[in-house]
């Protein structure tokens, strides 16, 4: 589902033959029909279906290209990245001094456009670990984002990413959590929603109410102390 030079693994391949990509890259429809809002796919005639979940590539070359030319994945901070932590297919690795650096960008439910960066220095001094969480809305893009030494962990709102489903109105929100130590990183990073309806005791809020949400973007531990 995406040929861009140094993609993650996990949604690449669609079970349906020349599928048509949605918004929300982890999933796709039948050729010759329309991907829509809430997951579904409209047909020339107006028919309705669901879209489908894309699985993950099993196999692929040993050797790729993150960036700086063609590089042996077991010799590589990105091949290290992208074998443990489940990169999926709207976000890019790219090789960086030291460490590398991810780039993501998939649509909530085809509803609402987030990017997601990420960079893992494993091999500075000291290493670090950082995100960037963002919403595209009208042309404006407003960002959070947080580096860390050592172990962290928050979920933060998105600002002005804010979203209507039918059971309610929805901020996204950045769920990150990491650890370094010894050359071992842990890290995930996972894109949900939350929202709430009503007033006082009659107010009921919701977290991620939808099969869709949370995105995740990384989500893994890898040891790259033979790399450093």
């Amino acid at each position: 589902m995406s040929n861009t030079t140094g993609v993650g693994m996990a949604y690449s391949c669609s079970p349906l033959p020349n599928a048509v990509r949605c918004m929300d890259a982890r999933f796709s429809c039948p050729a010759s029909t329309i991907c829509a809002e809430e997951l579904k796919c409209v047909a020339v005639d107006g028919s309705v279906s669901d879209s489908v979940l894309n699985v993950d590539a099993f196999a692929v070359a040993e050797s790729r290209d993150f960036g700086k030319g063609m590089q042996l994945m077991r010799s590589s901070i990105c091949g290290a990245i992208a074998n443990s932590f489940r990169l999926p297919n709207f976000c890019r690795c790219n090789e960086a001094p030291l460490g590398g650096e991810l780039t993501c960008q998939v649509g909530l439910g085809n509803i609402i456009s987030i990017g997601a960066s990420a960079f893992i220095f494993p091999c500075g001094t000291p290493a670090t670990l950082g995100y960037r969480a963002w919403a595209s809305l009208l042309g404006m893009s407003r960002s959070v984002g947080r580096t860390w030494t050592a172990a962290f962990s928050m979920n933060v709102d998105i600002p002005g990413a804010s979203f209507g489903i039918p059971i309610a109105r929805l901020t996204a929100r950045a769920e990150i959590s990491g650890e370094l130590s010894g050359g071992v990183a842990a890290a995930r990073l996972n894109i949900g929603a939350c929202g709430c309806a009503g007033i006082w005791k009659f107010k009921k809020c919701w977290c991620n109410p939808t099969g869709w949400l949370p995105v995740r973007i990384i989500e893994g531990r890898a040891d790259f102390s033979r790399l450093c």
